[in-house]
């Protein structure tokens, strides 16, 4: 008993002991809710809307609704009963906006540090919905292993 607790006296030690790693899992499409990140056709999507729709005999159909999250576009996807998606449970990182550089929409480029004062650059393109990214705001990265899946500014 005493060893665990000894281990866990090292401040490093815990927090990795303590920190989650993203997720992936198949679910069927049955399944799947609102709120929910999946990574379909090559991108993460996060889920707007779901409903099933049956005609007569016939087997039913599961509208999708969702956001693709590198672009911001709204989709409406049809998928049968059958079909499997990969669920994301990703993992979150919180970090603080340092300084914005370059010119124009498109060569911005947000300077993000993280709890252990690392840099990380991402384009502001990414910021989806955000115009601006003020100095000192926290920015919430989403991620899946190294792949940024989602920022949220708070």
């Amino acid at each position: 008993m005493w060893a665990v607790a000894r281990v866990f006296a090292n401040p490093r030690v815990a927090q990795l002991a303590s920190r989650r790693f993203a997720t992936k899992e198949q679910v069927a499409v049955t399944d799947v809710r609102k709120g929910m990140i999946l990574r379909y056709d090559e991108r993460y999507c996060q889920v707007k809307e779901w409903y099933a729709h049956k005609q007569g005999r016939g087997a039913a159909a599961y509208h999708v609704t969702y956001d693709e999250l590198d672009t911001g576009k709204q989709r409406v996807q049809k998928f049968g009963s059958g079909v499997k998606l990969v669920k994301v449970e990703p993992d979150k990182q919180e970090c603080q906006v340092m300084y914005v550089k370059g010119s124009g929409a498109e060569e911005k480029i947000v300077v993000l540090a993280d709890d252990e004062y690392n840099e990380i650059e991402i384009p502001l393109a990414r910021f989806i919905g955000y115009s601006t990214v003020n100095e000192g705001a926290t920015a919430v990265l989403y991620k899946d292993d190294e792949e940024i899946v989602k920022i949220v500014v708070k």
